[in-house]
């Protein structure tokens, strides 16, 4: 035997073997039966023996058909889970993903959208990854990661990108502040107290934003402390060695050391966006992207 019999061939064959009946195994496949009887003889003749008995009153196996069916049977079978695992994949319900994310996002975004989406796709394995915005851009390039919350505006023929998320700047400051009091401040008074903000080595990004607005307005800051995390901003200011910019969520969960309030004069706000790599979208990203999308609509 030169070829091997087609995988359309075996499945008819097997479907014979359970049914021992031409008619019921061809509505089990959804042909006709003239049409299941040839692919039964095509089989025969490519094999050179006989696997069927057909008589008037029954259909039964020949000693070769029962040990062809033993051994096929199980082809057939890992076939069709195959089948089935290769869709899944492609529908994008089984994989994995590597997440990146700045600390913006993991306030309530990311843990929103993850939780969402472990929901409808448990199979899907994710890997999260805190790094700055802009260490995110190089991994995305490298393929080290799949996808990341960062900080926008970005813009780059290489990525793709969808806003998900959009938050005003809020004044962070101890409880006990001159300004605690009021009801909002100004760009002009957050300038004239010395500042806490996001280390030059983490928040780079944020910390030319924060730059700008305040420049932008005529105002130069004293930057006097510098922190790797947002707990470390929020302990600092709480302990009064300064006062900072924070994006408005952080109110949310605020500790009682601190307290927020609206920067009167300032229509800057700070953009999330989700971020990927064009040439490695897979669908397990698309189902992703699809549930932040829906989460940025509701939120924004």
């Amino acid at each position: 035997m030169s070829a091997q019999p087609q995988t359309r061939d075996l499945e008819a064959f097997n479907a014979v073997a359970v049914e021992l009946s031409f008619r019921r195994a061809a509505e089990r496949l959804g042909i006709d039966q003239s049409a299941l009887s040839r692919r039964i003889r095509a089989l025969e003749e490519q094999l050179g023996y006989q696997l069927i008995r057909r008589t008037t009153r029954e259909v039964s196996l020949t000693a070769a058909g029962e040990v062809f069916y033993e051994r096929t049977r199980m082809i057939t079978a890992e076939l069709a889970t195959a089948v089935k695992a290769g869709r899944i994949a492609a529908d994008g319900k089984k994989g994995a993903l590597r997440i990146g994310y700045m600390s913006f996002a993991a306030i309530d975004l990311m843990p929103s959208i993850v939780r969402e989406f472990t929901r409808r796709y448990p199979d899907i394995e994710l890997e999260l990854k805190y790094m700055r915005t802009q260490g995110q851009k190089i991994e995305l390039s490298r393929n080290t990661i799949d996808l990341g919350f960062m900080l926008g505006p970005f813009r780059h023929p290489q990525f793709e990108t969808r806003q998900i998320g959009e938050e005003r700047l809020a004044a962070i400051l101890p409880v006990n502040h001159r300004l605690s009091t009021r009801s909002h401040v100004t760009l002009a008074e957050l300038a004239s107290y010395p500042m806490v903000l996001g280390s030059m080595a983490e928040w780079d990004f944020f910390r030319w934003f924060i730059e700008d607005v305040f420049s932008r307005a005529g105002h130069q800051i004293d930057i006097r402390f510098e922190a790797s995390n947002a707990l470390g901003i929020l302990g600092l200011v709480g302990s009064g060695l300064g006062v900072s910019v924070y994006a408005e969520g952080i109110a949310r969960f605020q500790p009682r050391t601190i307290v927020t309030k609206p920067i009167a004069d300032c229509d800057a706000s700070i953009s999330t966006l989700l971020c990927w790599n064009r040439a490695y979208a897979t669908p397990a990203l698309r189902n992703f992207v699809e549930i932040a999308e829906a989460f940025g609509q509701t939120t924004g």
